[in-house]
């Protein structure tokens, strides 16, 4: 019988979940050679996952076909070509944008509302002389939501797109330096770039000469009625090393911070990443996950992976047996960081550095913010005083004296209070906790 790579790849077809059979084996080739056969992968990693995972199955589809087992070839995907631009003869200075990145394909909460929309209003409407900051930690859309800019005028025919890393800038700045070309370089922008999409900005951090460059390019874009959007880690006042030139255009910039998905966004995101590979969770399955899994979006999207990849190694559906299993395995499975959770929570809220709450330092917004975390601790978390007191190496007076003064401040201050209200319910909801007290005791007795 006369055995073909297209015979045993309709038999793993059928033995496989179709979204499994999509991302491991629908694009790869093989062969059979002297009785054994040979698959193509891309890479190392692909070639230790297939093994890993899917052994088995291999070893059953090559028995059923008198095969004596299977084997890899690594042959790399080169990478692809620069993007050309078709009215200008040279390459485009920037890379090529991901077809993965859409706006379709972005989950929206409250943690990202606000800048999706004002990345959707710069697609759709193109509107003149636009300087957009987006910043936050890793993982959260940053990258996602610039690139569906740029594919969303490119797909619409509008080509005159920029897209770039700080350090792809760097790179191409010091290109056309030794080349004696950097007008040249300059007027690349000046001439084709309506829409300059740039990320990681804090990477220019004590390169004076590129930030200076980069600070006059941008007046000229602005002045001319072009559209910027850099994205960073920080704000531009919490940017180390940046030339105050620089810094000056940076703040008067839309800023727009991307958080960490609430508890319902990570809901829709664990229901969306899970429908795209073709299953649908049940209700437990994702209030399970979502309260366990507080991470960034990648995290999220690695859990959901990891989950279906189990449930079908081993034939079972997804169940919440599983989905603890899984988060058992990866270290998610005690909610005991409770404190530390608290402590991020309120630093994420009031946008200061962790390390800065338990600094020497008397800052008005930092001794507000110790004082949250103190009251939070003591009022939801029903933390004794000693543990408190532990936390922030503080005396026990200290933190008698923090409770108290910050009683006060919510007496008299309703925004505080209401600040506070919020911050509390965020809080009770993420800890899955229905009976955690949300109001606002006054007695001295919280203090004993």
């Amino acid at each position: 019988m006369f055995v073909s790579w297209s015979l045993v790849k309709g038999k793993i077809k059928e033995l496989l979940p179709e979204p499994i059979f999509k991302v491991w084996f629908e694009a790869t080739n093989g062969e059979v050679v002297d009785g054994k056969l040979i698959l193509e992968v891309p890479n190392e990693f692909t070639k230790n996952w297939i093994e890993e995972n899917y052994s088995t199955l291999l070893n059953q589809v090559t028995a059923e076909y008198g095969l004596t087992g299977y084997g890899f070839v690594v042959r790399e995907i080169p990478k692809a070509e620069q993007l050309i631009i078709p009215y200008n003869p040279v390459s485009l200075i920037g890379r090529k944008l991901s077809p993965k990145y859409t706006f379709e394909d972005f989950v929206v909460g409250k943690c990202n509302e606000f800048a999706y929309n004002i990345c959707y209003q710069v697609a759709e409407e193109r509107p003149k002389g636009y300087l957009i900051y987006l910043y936050g930690n890793f993982g959260l859309g940053k990258t996602h939501l610039t690139q569906a800019v740029g594919n969303s005028l490119f797909s619409r025919g509008f080509n005159r797109v920029y897209y770039l890393t700080a350090q792809d800038f760097l790179n191409y700045m010091i290109k056309y330096l030794k080349s004696g070309m950097i007008e040249t370089f300059k007027e690349h922008f000046k001439e084709y770039c309506e829409v300059l999409l740039l990320e990681g900005i804090h990477f220019f951090a004590g390169k004076e000469y590129t930030q200076n460059e980069l600070a006059f390019l941008l007046d000229y874009l602005l002045d001319q009625g072009k559209t910027v959007i850099f994205t960073s880690h920080k704000m531009p006042q919490e940017l180390n090393s940046i030339e105050s030139s620089l810094r000056s255009r940076l703040n008067s910039s839309l800023i727009i911070k991307l958080n960490a998905p609430d508890f319902q966004t990570r809901k829709k995101i664990i229901k969306h990443k899970a429908k795209k590979l073709g299953y649908n969770l049940g209700y437990e399955v994702i209030e399970y996950l979502a309260r366990k899994v507080r991470g960034d979006v990648r995290q999220i999207e690695s859990v959901v992976l990891g989950l279906i990849a189990r449930a079908s190694l081993l034939k079972e559906p997804v169940s919440l047996t599983l989905a603890k299993e899984l988060i058992e395995e990866i270290g998610l499975k005690d909610s005991s960081d409770s404190v530390d959770f608290i402590i991020e929570t309120t630093c994420r809220f009031f946008g200061i550095p962790k390390e800065d709450l338990f600094s020497s330092s008397r800052r008005k917004d930092l001794s507000l913010s110790r004082q949250v975390v103190i009251y939070l601790l003591r009022n939801v978390l029903k933390k004794p005083l000693k543990d408190i007191s532990q936390i922030f190496k503080k005396q026990h007076s200290t933190i008698i004296y923090n409770l108290k003064t910050f009683e006060q401040k919510i007496q008299k201050d309703v925004t505080l209070r209401t600040k506070l209200d919020y911050l509390v319910k965020e809080i009770s909801l993420e800890l899955n906790d229905k009976n955690l007290d949300t109001e606002f005791e006054t007695s001295d007795e919280i203090f004993l």
